[in-house]
Order: C-alpha cells, then sequence, then structure tokens
C-alpha cells in the first residue's frame, strides 16, 4: 500500500499546486496587459477564484487524509468548501448564458477586427499611392506594395532603413528625412511636394506626400504615417501649361511690338505725305527710328548735287560712329548699290566712314531715288541687329527714298503752278494770295508795304517788228533784271502780256521812289541779243502805291495799275506814284 499512498499524495499535491496556480498566473496577466474586467462581471469573477481557491484547498486538505487527529477537522472543512462552492456555482449558473454571449461576442469583435484589419492592408497594398510608416528615426516600419512596386523592392527589404540609405539619391533623402522631422517637432500634419527620382528613371517623380504623427498603442512611441500619391502628370501637365502661357504672352509680346511697329511705319508714311521740304522728311525717318530702334543710333546720308562727297542730313540716337562727310566711295553700300551689314568682331566689309576703333553692328541700306542711289541710311548697334529689325530699316530705307522722289515731284509741280512758264516768275493766282496774306502782316507790324505795276511801252509794235519769238526773248531778259534788282523777300510777277508787277514789303515811300527810279533807268539801259544781233532797247512806265490799314488786295493793285496808266498817259517811260484824284481807267 506504500507506493498507492505516496502516488495519492503527489497527485493531491500537484493539483493543488495547479489550482493555486491559477489567480496567480491570471493576477500576473492582467498586471503586464493592464487590462479591465467589466463591472457587471466582478461578481462572477470573484466567485470563480473563490470556486478554484476552495477546489485546491480541497485537494490541499486531501494530502493529509492519513493522520487520524486531523480526519474530523479535514471532513469538516471540507463539507464547508464543498457548501461554498456549490454555492459559488450555482451563483455562476444565472451569469453563465451572459459570459457564453460576452465570450461568442468576443469572438465576433475579434473576426471583425481581423477582417477590418484586412480590408486595411487590402486598401494599403492596393491603392493608387504610397503608404508608408516610419519611427522617430525616420526608420522605415511599414510599406505598401505599391511603394514595393515603384522601387522594385521586396516587402523586407526597407524596413529598418532610412530614406538616405536606400533613394538613389542621397540628397533627396536628407530633404525627406528633414521634412519628417518637421512633422516630429511640430506634433502637426504636413502636406508637401516632394521630389524623389526612381531606380531607372533619370527623370524625377514629384509626390504630393501628407505626413502626420501618431503615437503606436502598444509602445507609446511617436510615429510617422505617410501617404504619397504621384503628381508627376499633373507637374508636367502644369509646366506644359506654364510654358505654353509663355510662349503665348511672348508671341502676344511680339504681336504688340509689330503693332507698334505698324504704327509708327504707318505714321512715318502719314507725315511723309505732309512734308513740304526735305528737312521734314529727314526729322520724320530721324523721329521714327528713334522710336524703332531706341537702343540704336543712326544717320542719314544724301549725296551732294555735284556728286563728289556725301553728307549727313539727319542724326539720331547716343552715339555717333560715322563721319558726317565723306566720299561716296567709302562705302559698300554706294558702290554696289546693296545692304551693307558690318557684324560684332569686324565680321563682313568694313565702310571707310566709319570712325575707329570700329565695334558693335553697322548697317548702311542704300537709298534710291529715281533708279539711282541717292545716299544711304545708316544704323549702328551694341549687339547683333536682328534679321527683322534689318528688315524694317530696309522697309523705311525704301519709303524714304520714294517720299523724296514724291517731294521733288511735289515741288517740281507746286513750281509749275506758281510760275509763269515763260519768264519763271510768280504767276498772278500766287500774287493775289501772297499779297493778301503780306498786307495782313503789314497791318498787324505796323509797317507799310510797296507795290509797283510796270508796262513795257509800246511793245505790241515790238512785237510786230521782231515777232513772238524774239519778243519772248525781252520779256525773258526783263524777269531776269527784275530778279537781280529786288531783294530775296520781294516778290515778282508777270501779270500778263508786257505786264509785271512787284510786291516790296517795309518798304518806305522814300526808298521806293529812289528804288523804282533806279529800275526805270536800268530797263532802258538793258541790252538783249537774240544770238549775236543785238535787239533794240525798251523802255517801261512804272505805276506804285503803299498800302493803307485796311486796303483789299483788289485796291491796292488797282492804284498800282492806276498810276502806271497815268505814266503811260502822259508820256511813258516814268515813274507815277497812285493820288486819289487819279480817273478810274480799265487796263
Amino acid at each position: 500500500m506504500e507506493p498507492i499512498y505516496w502516488n495519492c499524495i503527489i497527485a493531491h499535491g500537484i493539483t493543488a499546486f495547479s489550482y493555486f496556480g491559477i489567480p496567480i498566473v491570471i493576477g500576473v496577466f492582467f498586471a503586464k496587459t493592464k487590462a479591465t474586467i467589466p463591472s457587471k462581471f466582478w461578481l462572477a469573477f470573484f466567485l470563480s477564484g473563490g470556486f478554484v481557491l476552495f477546489c485546491g484547498f480541497h485537494h490541499f486538505l486531501a494530502i493529509f487524509e492519513s493522520h487520524i487527529a486531523v480526519s474530523l477537522l479535514h471532513l469538516a472543512v471540507l463539507d464547508s468548501m464543498a457548501f461554498i462552492s456549490l454555492c459559488a456555482l450555482l451563483c455562476l449558473m444565472p451569469t453563465a448564458y451572459q459570459i457564453v454571449q460576452a465570450i461568442a461576442k468576443s469572438q465576433e469583435n475579434t473576426r471583425e477586427l481581423q477582417r477590418s484589419q484586412q480590408m486595411q492592408r487590402l486598401f494599403l497594398d492596393h491603392g493608387p499611392f504610397l503608404a508608408y510608416i516610419k519611427d522617430e528615426q525616420s526608420r522605415i516600419l511599414y510599406y505598401n506594395q505599391e511603394l514595393q512596386s515603384r522601387f522594385l523592392v521586396d516587402s523586407q527589404e526597407w524596413l529598418g532603413k532610412t530614406d538616405s540609405e536606400f533613394l538613389p539619391d542621397p540628397e533627396e533623402g536628407r530633404q525627406v528625412m528633414e521634412n519628417d522631422q518637421v512633422v516630429l517637432k511640430t506634433l502637426r500634419p504636413l502636406k508637401l511636394i516632394e521630389e524623389v527620382k526612381i531606380p531607372g528613371n533619370e527623370q524625377p517623380c514629384y509626390w504630393l506626400s501628407f505626413k502626420f504623427p501618431f503615437s503606436d498603442g502598444a509602445t507609446g512611441a511617436c510615429r510617422i504615417g505617410g501617404i504619397s500619391i504621384d503628381i508627376t502628370e499633373s507637374i508636367e501637365a502644369q509646366r506644359s501649361l506654364t510654358d505654353l502661357n509663355r510662349q503665348l504672352e511672348e508671341k502676344t509680346l511680339k504681336l504688340e511690338a509689330k503693332k507698334q511697329e505698324l504704327i509708327y511705319l504707318s505714321d512715318m508714311a502719314d507725315m511723309l505725305y505732309c512734308c513740304e521740304s526735305k528737312d521734314e522728311v529727314y526729322q520724320v525717318v530721324a523721329l521714327t527710328c528713334s522710336k524703332l530702334f531706341p537702343n540704336m543710333s543712326g544717320c542719314i546720308y544724301i549725296i551732294a548735287n555735284s556728286k563728289n562727297y556725301v553728307q549727313m542730313n539727319s542724326f539720331w540716337g547716343d552715339k555717333r560712329t560715322s563721319k558726317e562727310i565723306f566720299s561716296a566711295c567709302d562705302c559698300w553700300a554706294l558702290r554696289r548699290g546693296k545692304s551693307n551689314l558690318l557684324l560684332p568682331h569686324n565680321s563682313g566689309l568694313i565702310c571707310n566712314h566709319l570712325i575707329e576703333p570700329v565695334s558693335g553692328t553697322h548697317l548702311c541700306v542704300p537709298l534710291f531715288g529715281q533708279g539711282e542711289v541717292i545716299g544711304i541710311l545708316h544704323i549702328y548697334a551694341l549687339e547683333v541687329i536682328s534679321q527683322e529689325d534689318q528688315q524694317i530699316t530696309e522697309i523705311i530705307a525704301r519709303t524714304l527714298g520714294i517720299a523724296l522722289n514724291n517731294l521733288s515731284i511735289k515741288q517740281r509741280l507746286a513750281y509749275d503752278n506758281l510760275r509763269d512758264g515763260m519768264t519763271q516768275l510768280f504767276n498772278q493766282g500766287y500774287l493775289q494770295s501772297i499779297t493778301e496774306q503780306r498786307l495782313a502782316e503789314a497791318e498787324r507790324s505796323g509797317q507799310p508795304i510797296s507795290v509797283i505795276f510796270l508796262d513795257i511801252d509800246n511793245f505790241k509794235s515790238y512785237n510786230s517788228h521782231y515777232g513772238h519769238l524774239t519778243a519772248n526773248i525781252v520779256l525773258q531778259g526783263l524777269a531776269q533784271l527784275l530778279l537781280k534788282s529786288i531783294r530775296s523777300f520781294d516778290i515778282a510777277c508777270r501779270w500778263g502780256g508786257e505786264e509785271f508787277v512787284i510786291v516790296m514789303p517795309n518798304m518806305t515811300l522814300e526808298n521806293l521812289r529812289k528804288r523804282v527810279e533806279q529800275l526805270r533807268i536800268d530797263v532802258k539801259q538793258m541790252q538783249v541779243k537774240d544770238g549775236d544781233r543785238i535787239l533794240e532797247g525798251i523802255t517801261a512806265s512804272f505805276g506804285i502805291a503803299v498800302s493803307e490799314p485796311g486796303i483789299t488786295v483788289k485796291d491796292f493793285l488797282n492804284r498800282a495799275n492806276q498810276a502806271m496808266l497815268e505814266a503811260k498817259r502822259t508820256g511813258k517811260n516814268r515813274v507815277m506814284e497812285y493820288v486819289n484824284t487819279y480817273p478810274i481807267i480799265n487796263s
């Protein structure tokens, strides 16, 4: 019986130790995990604990069953414990169903949590974004499948590494880690665009990153969570749009510049049409060039009438780089009749009219008038003159040549309209208009204006004797004599036939008498030749008048005409002054 006895003793001891170990293990578990028990299960918890302890005491006391001294005490304690255990069991039975439901719900929650974690994992792994978690030293703790596929790594390769260790560009990795530290220092979410190169691709990728701090529930450590979305296409599209906008702005500016150039050229054409002299033409072109080429200098050169030299007629800009007067052979554009371009570093033909040292860009464009070269338009710039500016310069040169040619035609037509074709003196129409102007000036200044009316004596018989052609020579000779005898601002006119009129501003009556008397003598002494033949001399009768305030042109000329008729009536070849007692006689 001895082995059986000790076997029972050991079995009861091990069972008692196991029962006593259950609450100890549960207490250590709750202490380590810091778990809490719902308040409604507190009674069941204590009853269960008491039941386990009583069972343990039961087996502990069973070890001493062989001792007679304690058998009665053992029986009493055992019965009490059995009764208390039964009561505890009966009390636990109402809550057994709740415990079963709680266990079932806990299992369901566990399954839901697993499904939720699985869905979160699927979401992170299959989403079109990079997801990752880092520790406080920016070491990777987790990254999703999208990041794995983008960088061609497996799920464990980057764990525990920092960005500077696995990114191709260490500088990019350092910048990413600095952004992580900003999140840790501020403990606030950070939204930014990060530029990162992917292995095997030289072009950088752009990621819109959302980084945020959070605390690890298990360890309490601070973590960095991040989601990055590839926005490279958007960035490239934005850059393309920016480039297109820039190109559009450049084209708009070019169109505005072209529009302004057309306005300047159009204004120049309008002003050139209104010019009455060559100096005005040169001023208009110089003004237009200064607007079109604000950073350039230039000048206009015209070949002298003698063809011996070329002279500067207009200049614009800050720097003069060409001589004012030079020989026509000193310019390649004048020699060849083509534009000559000299680029910086003397790349091209150097004209001898340029002032040493020669630098920058020089463009000489020939000016044509009536089929021949009449001058050049010279442009100077520090930088290279663009092809468009060269074309504009050539347009200006052609327009200038046409303007000078039109001005010559216009002046010639005006001259022909204002002059008598035979004597080249002013005609009657011009005399009447200019006399009206001179009368207005005399009345405003208070200075007198005088008029001389003269008629060749016996010219009809002279014309019958010599013929019309020879008589015309006499008229031309008298016209030349009148031009030599008057001042530059006096006006000589052929009134008609053998009658002439001279208007003399700022002339007193006394000086007028002397001048007209001398003119009468000069006419009498004038010698006219028809080839080698000396023609018979002529005389003329003169009538003079001085203006009065408010007098009209018609009355003013009529007074001189009446005085001239009185001179003819009283003997011819004499000078008569107007007096208001003369009878009105039609000429």
